[in-house]
């Protein structure tokens, strides 16, 4: 009876040992993933996106006839070689367009980093308009300046990007032990 005992004790604690093993490599796995995540694709693409926005609204800020969107796009359309279309192209060509190319660049380097079953559409708009402002920067240079994208940058990517990071960065907070308080966004 006590052999058996002994027996059983022993494939108990094999059990137990097999599985809490398991576990911690599992849960060592899923802690990878996610500081891969957020250092490969959502923390670099954050900060691309979030910059690329700031650079935008400081450049309407400082260009644009009344301090709008609206009144910006309408001077470079009225007058392509203006002081607001070249103030655009330089802003597009120097500061924005970089910071695209590098976001791009994340999203099709690391799309297996994507924190959803699928792709999500925005994505693929700022991978298309990054692609497309490379003829239209091209097209300046070869004196073209009418040129100009059908393809919109999406505006709503920063804000996505910045919701998918923080809910990323809460699950890395949990795999990690750290307090359950809400994670609050410094966007």
């Amino acid at each position: 009876m006590a052999l058996g005992n002994g027996f059983w004790a022993l494939a108990v604690g094999y059990l137990f040992a097999y599985f809490n093993a398991k576990s911690i490599e599992e849960r060592k796995a899923r802690i990878e993933r996610v500081n891969k995540q957020l250092r490969q694709f959502y923390g670099p693409l954050l900060a691309c996106v979030t910059a690329s926005r700031s650079a935008f609204r400081a450049m309407v800020k400082q260009h644009s006839p009344d301090g709008t969107k609206v009144a910006f796009q309408a001077a470079i359309q009225a007058n392509p070689d203006g002081p607001e279309a070249r103030a655009y192209r330089t802003w597009m060509a120097e500061v924005l367009q970089p910071l695209n190319e590098r976001a791009a660049k994340v999203v099709t380097e690391h799309i297996d980093l994507l924190d959803s079953p699928g792709l999500e559409p925005l994505l693929l708009q700022l991978v298309a308009a990054t692609s497309a402002y490379r003829v239209i920067l091209q097209s300046w240079k070869d004196g073209d300046l009418n040129s100009y994208s059908v393809i919109k940058y999406p505006d709503t990517l920063a804000d996505h990007i910045g919701r998918e990071f923080a809910k990323v960065k809460k699950r890395q907070a949990s795999l990690l032990g750290e307090g359950s308080g809400p994670l609050r966004s410094r966007l």
